[in-house]
C-alpha cells in the first residue's frame, strides 16, 4: 500500500528530483521530465513548454535573449493508489518548485 493522499511540499523534493529526473525533447519548443516523485517514488511524466511558434504573431519577440534558468512548479502525477487522494485525481499529492537551466 502506498502513503496516504496529502498536499504536501518539502524543500528537499526540489533538490531529490534534480538528481534523479531527465529532461528529452519530445518535439521542438517541448521537454518531458521523467522521473521518480521524491516523496512517493512513482514515475512521472511532466511536459515543459520551452519555447513557442515563432509564426504566431500573437507572440512578439522582444529581441531579448530567453532567461538561462526559469523555476517550475511541479506536482506529483504518478499512477500509484493512494488512499484518500480525490476521484478523478492523480498522484500523491507532493508538490515543488523546480530550478531548470538550459544546458
Amino acid at each position: 500500500m502506498h502513503e496516504a493522499y496529502e498536499e504536501t511540499t518539502d524543500d528537499d523534493y526540489a533538490v531529490r528530483t534534480a538528481g534523479t529526473f531527465t529532461a528529452t525533447e519530445i518535439r521542438p519548443g517541448i521537454v518531458e521530465l521523467t522521473g521518480p516523485c521524491p516523496r512517493c517514488g512513482g514515475i512521472m511524466h511532466i511536459p515543459v513548454v520551452t519555447g513557442t511558434y515563432k509564426s504566431l504573431r500573437l507572440f512578439r519577440r522582444s529581441g531579448a535573449p530567453a532567461p538561462a534558468e526559469r523555476i517550475e512548479p511541479v506536482i506529483c502525477t504518478c499512477a500509484h493508489e493512494h488512499p484518500g487522494r480525490p476521484d478523478g485525481g492523480v498522484g500523491c499529492g507532493a508538490y515543488w518548485l523546480l530550478r531548470l537551466t538550459e544546458s
